[in-house]
This record gives structure tokens, C-alpha cells and sequence, in this order.
């Protein structure tokens, strides 16, 4: 008898319920972003995110910014940045100086003014807002949770590993 690992054994069982075309999901654009290394994505090498975050907890608001630390692989000039709706980018600097943006869905396309050279140690700073996702069955589905210690003290919880940490925090 030949043992598989049960993560496979778990895909197989899961891929089967789904094998007719009927039932069959189709990716969208969106899925491919979120789950492909892009051109985008491939010239830089994440090193470090710095996060910083503020919580508005009864208006289940957050603000935040995430300088993101990374070295340049290839020269290239635009960078996606996933982070998902209904959150959004407000401004991103680089060198002290704002970068244009613009989003498809949830990622963000940051334009450098001209193609980066290869480097070591380059900083963006992201800056965002908004009402997050919130998680209804946490941890099972993914999103942030606003509730109450035992103290009746305000308990703000993120569940991301399947939805991603995008749901909450921008990020490649």
C-alpha cells in the first residue's frame, strides 16, 4: 500500500467533488494577480516590512502605512502591491517623494519615475485606510475581528491565513 500525504489525499478529494465543467470555478484576472509571480512582482526581493497600525475600533476603522524594504533585482519601473477592498492606498513615498498609483481590483500598480537599478536596502512607504474586511466565522474565514475581552475592553483580532494578509495590511 502506498501512503500520500493527507494534503493530497485532502486535494484529491476536493478536486473530485468539482470535476464536472458545470461546477468547475473559472480564475479571473484578479485570481491570477493574487496568486502568480507578475513582472511586477518579479524584479524586486522583499526584505522587511515595517507596519503601523490604528485601530478605530467602534467605527471598525483602520488606518496605517507599511514601508516595505526591498532589494532590486532587475531593473523595472512598476510594482504591484496587493491589498484587498474595501481597504485603499492613500499615498506611497519613495525617497521622500510621492509615486503615482493606480488599482485594478485588489492590487496596485506604484509607477517609479523611471526603471530602478539594481540595489540593495530601497524603501516605499504605503500608506492606507478603510473599513476592513470583517472575519464571521474567525478563524475560519478570514477578515478582522471586533469584539470584547472578558473585561468588556475592545479586542481587535485578524484571521488571514487563507484569505491573506492583504485583507488587511498592503503587501506583495
Amino acid at each position: 500500500m502506498r501512503n500520500f500525504p493527507l494534503y493530497l489525499v485532502l486535494f484529491i478529494l476536493l478536486s473530485a467533488g468539482n470535476s464536472n465543467s458545470q461546477t468547475s470555478q473559472i480564475l479571473t484576472r484578479q485570481d491570477s494577480l493574487r496568486r502568480m509571480i507578475t513582472p511586477e512582482r518579479a524584479w524586486w526581493d522583499l526584505s522587511f516590512y515595517d507596519l503601523a497600525a490604528e485601530f478605530d475600533y467602534d467605527k471598525k476603522f483602520m488606518r496605517g502605512s507599511n514601508t516595505i524594504t526591498f532589494d532590486v533585482i532587475a531593473p523595472h519601473n512598476v510594482m504591484q502591491i496587493d491589498l484587498q477592498e474595501p481597504l485603499k492606498v492613500t499615498k506611497v513615498l519613495f525617497n521622500d517623494k510621492s509615486l503615482s498609483f493606480k488599482r485594478e481590483g485588489n492590487v496596485y500598480w506604484i509607477t517609479f519615475p523611471q526603471p530602478l537599478p539594481k540595489s540593495v536596502g530601497e524603501k516605499i512607504t504605503v500608506y492606507y485606510e478603510g473599513n476592513p474586511i470583517e472575519a464571521v466565522r474567525p478563524p475560519w474565514d478570514g477578515g478582522i475581528t471586533w469584539a470584547k475581552d472578558p473585561n468588556g475592553l475592545p479586542f481587535i483580532a485578524s484571521s488571514c491565513q487563507g484569505l491573506g494578509a492583504s485583507a488587511w495590511w498592503p503587501c506583495k
